[in-house]
């Protein structure tokens, strides 16, 4: 009785997968996984959580911000105070109202790589132009 090379080829097929299987599910048995070290000089402290509570700093150890911030007057430490915005958006921003002047609108401030809709709509109320926002 001959065979149909349909049901031969399901045959190979099938055995093909059992074997893969196999392989795969076999050189993983017995071994620990591996273990990542990190030379001292390069651990860091891990980074502080933001916390809303009212704290007793002095002046000198944290700048007051007050809000909304002119973003054509605005320094990269105040600029860093907005959420979302680290030291390197903030020099972005800074390097933007350098080569471009003064911002005429907050809507500008999507001008600026890095600064989406998201980021934008985190920000709108705390950022003003000369005193409009």
């Amino acid at each position: 009785m001959k065979k149909r090379p349909g049901s031969m080829l399901i045959s190979v097929t099938l055995l093909f997968a059992a074997f893969t299987l196999g392989f795969f599910l076999g050189r993983n048995t017995g071994r620990t996984p591996p273990v990542l070290s990190v030379p001292e000089e390069l651990l860091t402290e891990p980074a502080a959580t933001e916390d809303h509570r009212e704290t007793t700093a002095s002046p000198e150890t944290a700048p007051a911000v007050t809000f909304p911030i002119d973003l054509n007057a605005a320094t990269e430490e105040e600029l860093t105070a907005l959420p979302g915005i680290g030291p390197v958006l903030a020099r972005r921003i800074l390097d933007y109202r350098g080569e471009f002047g003064a911002f005429t609108a907050v809507e500008e401030l999507m001008n600026v790589e890095g600064i989406g809709e998201k980021r934008m709509d985190a920000i709108w109320d705390l950022v003003t132009i000369g005193g409009k926002s």
